[in-house]
């Protein structure tokens, strides 16, 4: 991390966007595999998840699941999740809170349907039916990096409409 935006909070949301960004295109990029948290009937419930797609312009993220999973359910039942970031190179964490739904539009199943190809596809076992896109909308970032002392903390809101950053103590 450079200084260039350890006191600049726009440059840092425009950092974590292209950081963001860069998730969905490198196959080994430390954010692509988030921990997606849900609130399950025993409780909370995490696990590791593929960002496929990110539209920075409406805050939108893009998970693809097997229908019959439990986040389906879980996040039917309570659209609040958060996503859990980190990078040991950079020691930086992103935690983002949103609102999840799955898709319901055909046309935007079957065309992500078609991309992720054969072999993903096997891994529904060759079923469209059993594929499901689930859609997250960010609402809010907690970004911390732990590289540098001081420790740094920036907290990111869209509650709003529009965003809003500020530095937080850790």
């Amino acid at each position: 991390m450079t200084t260039s935006y350890c006191d600049d909070l726009d440059a840092l949301a425009a950092d974590v966007l292209s950081r963001l960004e860069t998730a969905v295109d490198g196959r080994e990029g430390p954010w692509r595999t988030p921990m997606l948290a849900t609130a399950g009937p025993e409780g909370p419930s995490a696990r590791v998840v593929v960002i496929r797609s990110i539209d920075p312009r409406t805050r939108r993220l893009e998970i693809f699941t097997d229908a019959r999973s439990a986040k389906v359910r879980e996040i039917e039942a309570d659209p609040r999740v958060a996503l859990a970031f980190w990078d040991p190179t950079a020691q930086q964490q992103l935690r983002m809170s949103a609102v999840a739904r799955s898709v319901g539009d055909r046309e935007q199943i079957d065309s992500r349907w078609h991309a992720i190809g054969a072999i993903g596809q096997a891994l529904y076992d060759g079923d469209p039916a059993r594929f499901v896109v689930i859609e997250a909308v960010w609402t809010e970032w907690d970004w911390l990096w732990i590289g540098g002392k001081p420790h740094r903390r920036a907290r990111f809101s869209w509650l709003r409409g529009v965003p809003e950053g500020r530095w937080i103590d850790p």
